[in-house]
């Protein structure tokens, strides 16, 4: 895994120190639930897709 390093401004510290947390805490929290929105947008897509080519998929599954 890479590290990144993002800027961020005075008022991330100042969430964070308000909510308890390091600045890192806070990053980390922000994409693990970034993360599971866009899982979850990708698994209806490809479910969407899958329904939509229900028949083609089930072809080149025999």
């Amino acid at each position: 895994m890479r590290d990144m390093t993002l800027p961020v401004g005075d008022g991330f510290a100042d969430l964070a120190d308000a909510r308890g947390v390091t600045p890192e805490e806070l990053a980390e929290q922000a994409l693990d639930r970034f993360l599971v929105v866009e899982a979850a947008f990708v698994r209806q897509q490809a479910m969407r897709l899958a329904l939509g080519h229900q028949s083609l998929l089930r072809r080149l599954g025999e």
